[in-house]
């Protein structure tokens, strides 16, 4: 039979409605149900060993992955993993983690046992918006880099980075609309800038896998000396088709809207992040990271050569296919949404043992050898 090693995608444990979050008691069933199953989450160290070393696992082993660093993956995914004997891992964004030297938060083993403690946390399931980089995006609450820390040496949740913005970065200069005063966007979707009311709506792409434009500063002075910024008055302002071509066409008049780096420039500054990401966690969790997991799941050819010059050596994709020994490169996941844990474990028994997979499997060798 063939053997694919399953790796789960989860991002926030929380009861918010959203398409990345799965409620604590749904993250508990699942938990619950693989740990009956015979399944066990194994520490990052096993996982990077069999994709590195080809160290044999046990037949029925997986590994749970939590993106972005949200509390609540402090709050309730690392004390549910642990009560049912399982290990995970945690990638948090380095700058979105608050500071070291706040106090350890309460976490679900002391709300358990003092429900009164619950009031110390902050909402982490309403919806409380915020303005971010001129839009309005979900409040989004992260850990801190001593409750990181505290899970990473607790042993059952293991930390590598996702990077150290999460950035997304301008990848053309042509654009069809002007912002209105705060667009509704994902937290991590925001442009790579504070965009005034009425800025052009640029094409972005992703920080680590492109390269970028950096805009010209005399287009966010434009467009503030011509867009009022109050927002009623922006979104009267911009309602007005004559304004916005009266906008549209000071931009046009500019001599240049930006400039694209060049490969070596993306090379250089993608490589600087990846140095910053060890460094970080490096110095704060006392040992460098081996494993890195791509924000969006996007990166390139430059991007991993860049990587694996810093020292990463396992990287984490949003890819779903079969994970055999030894392919290290370009480990393919399995997103988690709100299914029942009936559904996971069938999941789990066709990414594990399939002939899909095993066909699947075949025809990347056949790729592979092609190519070389």
């Amino acid at each position: 039979m063939f053997f694919s090693f399953p790796v789960l995608m989860y991002h926030s444990i929380s009861r918010h409605k959203h398409k990345l979050c799965v409620s604590p008691e749904l993250f508990d069933e699942h938990c619950r149900a693989l740990a009956k199953a015979g399944w066990r989450g194994i520490p990052l160290g096993e996982a990077e060993d069999f994709f590195l070393r080809k160290k044999a696992l046990p037949r029925k082993c997986c590994l749970l992955t939590l993106d972005d660093g949200y509390l609540d993956n402090y709050v309730h995914a690392e004390p549910i993993l642990r009560q049912h004997g399982h290990y995970g891992a945690i990638f948090p964004v380095a700058e979105s983690l608050e500071p070291e030297g706040q106090p350890l938060r309460p976490n679900r083993d002391h709300i358990l046992q003092d429900a009164s403690l619950a009031s110390k946390l902050p909402a982490l399931d309403d919806k409380v918006m915020v303005i971010r980089a001129g839009r309005w995006v979900k409040r989004i609450f992260f850990c801190n880099w001593g409750e990181v820390k505290h899970m990473h040496h607790n042993g059952h949740m293991a930390v590598a980075p996702h990077s150290l913005r999460h950035d997304r970065v301008v990848r053309k200069l042509t654009f069809t609309r002007l912002l209105r005063p705060y667009s509704g966007a994902g937290y991590f979707g925001v442009p790579p800038y504070d965009a005034p009311m009425g800025y052009p709506h640029f094409e972005v792409g992703h920080a680590l896998a492109e390269p970028r434009y950096r805009v010209a500063p005399e287009l966010f002075e434009l467009v503030r000396s011509m867009v009022p910024q109050e927002r009623r008055a922006a979104t009267a302002f911009l309602n007005d088709e004559k304004n916005r071509k009266a906008v549209c066409d000071a931009i046009a008049r500019l001599p240049s809207l930006g400039v694209l780096e060049s490969r070596e420039e993306y090379r250089a500054r993608i490589f600087q992040e990846f140095i910053a990401c060890r460094d970080i966690f490096a110095q704060k969790l006392g040992t460098p990271p081996v494993s890195f997991c791509w924000p969006w799941g996007a990166y390139s050819r430059e991007a991993l050569e860049e990587a694996q010059k810093a020292g990463f050596r396992v990287f984490f994709t949003t890819e779903r296919g079969p994970n055999l020994a030894g392919r290290a490169l370009a480990v393919r996941r399995l997103r988690i949404r709100e299914i029942s844990a009936k559904q996971l474990l069938s999941k789990m028994r066709s990414v594990s043992i399939s002939p899909f997979e095993a066909i699947r499997n075949w025809a990347e060798h056949v790729v592979d050898y092609w190519k070389k």
